[in-house]
């Protein structure tokens, strides 16, 4: 049974991880974020430094979040917001090194923190729906997405939601996503160690679940991971792979653009051919923007 939350907690401020494992955003504003924790399910008001500025019910955030909105005229950079979303078993942080690159190049970025080990990918997909759908002032979106962020992207958006009545789609960034899914999830899957670490998304990124998400109908660029040889950093794999995903696994029908660069999975996302691939990829043209 969880707590009662109370209506108007006194808050002190203090600096937090920005939620890690258990926390889930609800809501996102320039910088600042709603999220819920997932055991007890009362809510936290982080600021742009992951400093806790309220806490209690979501309606209760959400009106200390106008009253600092106000407080500091706080506003997003551009109307075109690139979503980041980190892999399995990782937290928002991991896409640090991405989002920074980025906003040095004038993008605003958001890197999505979301429970990727206590959750399907369709429960990933029905959190993001809703913090889009209660996106304010932003006209265009773009997407990059580590590995199992990329399956919640193309759940995502086979939606017909809400927030894509006012909100455009410019492109789609899946790096080392097994897009085929992952054989080696299948190896470990028996067992119970990795059943009880990997959660419900450590089945969905199995041979043959991942096939079920829809494919992406945006503009998109896949990035593998490998070293172009038949052993790649796993030699386990047989094939040219970063470490956890196969090059092949990672390819997906219609996609735009392929590369690979050679590195492993874990950080293939900070490697600098990577961040100047998805810097070039995202620029804006008129004929890759869909609603």
């Amino acid at each position: 049974m969880r707590p009662k939350i109370p209506e108007r907690p006194f808050n002190l401020r203090f600096p937090t991880t920005g939620g890690k494992y258990f926390w889930k955003d609800l809501y996102y504003c320039a910088g600042w974020r709603i999220q819920q924790q997932i055991w007890t399910g009362h809510c936290r008001l982080l600021d742009g430094r992951d400093a806790r500025r309220a806490w209690g019910s979501y309606e209760h955030c959400l009106s200390q979040f106008r009253h600092f909105r106000k407080k500091y005229d706080l506003k997003f950079r551009s109307d075109h917001l690139v979503v980041l979303l980190h892999g399995l078993g990782r937290h928002k942080n991991t896409m640090k090194k991405p989002a920074s690159f980025l906003t040095e190049k004038g993008f605003d970025c958001y890197q999505v923190n979301y429970p990727s080990t206590f959750q399907s990918v369709k429960d990933h997909a029905d959190q993001l729906e809703e913090t889009l759908n209660l996106l304010e002032d932003i006209i265009t979106v773009s997407f990059v997405a580590h590995s199992l962020g990329g399956l919640v992207c193309r759940e995502l958006l086979s939606r017909e939601s809400e927030w894509r009545d006012r909100i455009k789609i410019n492109k789609l960034v899946m790096i080392g996503t097994p897009n085929q899914g992952a054989k080696i999830a299948r190896y470990l899957d028996p067992l119970w160690l990795f059943r009880t670490i990997s959660g419900p998304s450590g089945q969905d990124v199995q041979p043959g679940n991942a096939a079920r998400f829809a494919l992406p109908t945006v503009p998109t660029l896949v990035i593998a991971g490998g070293r172009a040889t038949k052993s790649g950093f796993n030699p386990f794999l047989q094939e040219d792979n970063d470490g956890i995903v196969t090059v092949e696994e990672t390819k997906v029908e219609g996609m735009t653009r392929f590369i690979r660069i050679p590195a492993i999975h874990t950080i293939i996302m900070d490697h600098p051919d990577t961040l100047k691939a998805i810097s070039e990829f995202l620029q804006p043209s008129d004929d890759a923007t869909v609603k």
